[in-house]
């Protein structure tokens, strides 16, 4: 059958509903069973700008699937996109999923110039990750406890297509030289305390350190206004404090979204003073923050990236207990190459 491929629109509330509250969908998406049609109303008339959505429709005009392309936020990611992909139950093995791929791999391709298309599927749908397998996702590795299904904690598949140009993809990254290097300077004393608002320039003072900011997601040039609305947050962050009030660390948790099937997640990242590498503040922080999510928050799984190269920084985790899930192919811009990054993560109850 020939399907009708177009762009969510407004009037598909009702339709997009039926699709999203199937039996089949909520099983192995991270749809809820019960959902209103006005909540549907209110996301497909204010549809996020970085989120592509198409809907595939039969010839008579019923919508029977839906995909689409969720882009990366962070900049340097921008080159990334999420693929999520939905068939209502009775249109299941109809071609349906093979139509909305065609469609969107097109539209990543010719019109987005993605690079790198991701997506995670229940560890059990073999029917979905046939189909992507047959459109050129390979497997990058194997996420713990990913999506809360029915009551259990079920692992999902990673997958990515890849979509480089000669030379762009650093496959086997070397370290990344620094504009000049910093002499170590002798270790100081140092404590853990909660971040305020007021530590937002010593923190933007921080990630402007190229070997700060390239081993991270964030840009050069950091700015005191940005670092002041995420301490405003109300995420939990930790520095590290010298004696004369430098900020020689940086670490924090936050939730990657707020899907209620991924409410047991959190993500964590830490940054060190090139200066003070090596001195046992990394150590110092990490231990604080996971005895403060294992003691008094109700995350279940706690997660990071890091660059593959960043041997110091993969000890530190392996050290605590965090565990290499997947190799995330060409994930992180850095140095004008694409830079491939390791999925970590540990159980934490």
């Amino acid at each position: 059958m020939n399907y009708h491929i177009r762009r969510l629109a407004p009037g598909d509330a009702a339709a997009l509903h039926r699709l999203r509250t199937s039996p089949g969908v909520v099983r192995n998406t991270l749809q809820q069973p019960f959902q209103s049609l006005a909540s549907v109303q209110q996301l497909v008339d204010n549809f996020p700008p970085h989120i592509h959505a198409l809907v595939a429709c039969t010839p008579d005009g019923a919508l029977v699937g839906c995909g689409g392309l969720h882009l990366a936020q962070p900049l340097r990611r921008r080159h990334c996109a999420l693929l999520f992909l939905m068939v209502r139950d009775d249109w299941q093995g109809k071609g349906v999923g093979g139509a909305l791929m065609r469609a969107l791999l097109d539209y990543a391709d010719n019109w987005l110039d993605l690079k790198r298309i991701e997506l995670d599927a229940v560890h059990d749908n073999h029917g979905a990750i046939a189909l992507y397998e047959r459109y050129g996702f390979l497997h990058e590795g194997v996420a713990r406890g990913f999506n809360l299904r029915e009551g259990v904690y079920e692992d999902a598949v990673l997958m990515a297509r890849l979509r480089f140009r000669p030379g762009e993809h650093a496959a086997n990254p070397a370290p990344a030289a620094a504009a000049s290097p910093l002499p170590r300077r002798e270790r100081q004393p140092f404590s853990l305390r909660h971040s305020e608002l007021g530590d937002a320039a010593a923190i933007a003072a921080l990630m402007a350190q190229d070997a700060v900011q390239s081993n991270t997601l964030q840009l050069p040039y950091p700015d005191e206004r940005s670092w002041r609305q995420r301490l405003g947050a109300g995420n939990l962050g930790l520095v590290a404090e010298a004696a004369d009030g430098s900020i020689l660390g940086n670490a924090g948790i936050w939730q990657p979204g707020d899907n209620p099937r991924l409410a047991h997640i959190a993500e964590l990242g830490i940054s060190v003073h090139p200066a003070q590498q090596g001195s046992g503040i990394g150590n110092a922080l990490l231990t604080a923050l996971l005895l403060q999510v294992s003691h008094y928050l109700p995350y279940r799984r706690l997660q990071l990236k890091v660059f593959c190269d960043n041997a110091p920084a993969i000890a530190l985790y392996e050290k605590f207990g965090f565990a290499r899930e997947a190799t995330l192919r060409g994930d992180g811009l850095r140095h004008g190459a694409y830079h491939d990054c390791l999925l970590m993560a540990r159980a934490v109850k």
